[in-house]
């Protein structure tokens, strides 16, 4: 009976390609630092120009994803809760330019693709105070609350609002100030309570924008 034969050394093995895989799109999507320029000055933020964009995630599997109704209004609804919100605390946006895309399928963060010096060259012609650029990244996973109690539970399709924000020179395009999602700007519509009673809400679009614009606000007016 012929004997077995051991696979050539030089070929990679299966795990060596997957290890490779993940280190390479480690490598090729870092994430963003948050950065505050010390010429930053917050109580200059009243009549700026402002790009908003709103991604909602597609998958392709069915399961977790935004109904077409959702895809057609999130937009304009997380656009307007924005100004209303800005409007509130005393900015009053010269313009909003509104980038929708509703059925975002791409790896990377969608806030790399944004044209800035095309926002930047429609703020200097309004005259803006500076720029503000947001992204609205919109996405559905099932995620596990209460882990540290007995009974931790799995809320399906939990909506994921993870923002971006980032305020630019208008005269020369610097980056004053950077907010990545991870600085307190992602939320999500599961409100939980885990002791001494467990208690589960879902909150509404209009609760979850209300509560991006409020943190959103909050760091721009931090000093």
């Amino acid at each position: 009976m012929p004997g077995r034969h051991a696979p050539p050394k030089h070929l990679p093995t299966f795990a060596t390609l997957v290890t490779a895989l993940w280190l390479l799109q480690a490598c090729a999507s870092p994430a963003p630092v948050a950065m505050r320029d010390p010429a930053y000055r917050p109580s200059e933020i009243r009549r700026p120009a402002v790009v908003l964009q709103v991604s909602l995630d597609q998958t392709g599997f069915g399961e977790g994803e935004f109904t077409s109704q959702e895809r057609a209004g999130l937009p304009e609804q997380l656009e307007a809760g924005l100004i209303e919100g800005l409007n509130t605390r005393g900015i009053f946006p010269l313009d909003v330019a509104l980038i929708a895309l509703r059925a975002y399928r791409s790896t990377s963060a969608p806030i790399d693709g944004l044209d800035r010096n095309q926002a930047l060259a429609r703020a200097r012609t309004l005259r803006a105070d500076v720029l503000l650029v947001m992204d609205m990244h919109l996405s559905r996973r099932d995620l596990v609350y209460c882990r540290e109690v007995r009974r931790p539970f799995l809320a399906r399709g939990t909506t994921v609002l993870a923002v971006t924000l980032e305020v630019l020179r208008v005269s020369d395009g610097a980056r004053l100030l950077l907010e990545p999602p991870d600085a307190g700007l992602t939320l999500t519509d599961v409100e939980a309570q885990c002791a001494p009673e467990r208690r589960v809400r879902r909150l509404s679009a209009e609760e979850m924008t209300d509560a991006a614009v409020s943190r959103i606000v909050a760091l721009l007016m931090k000093r």
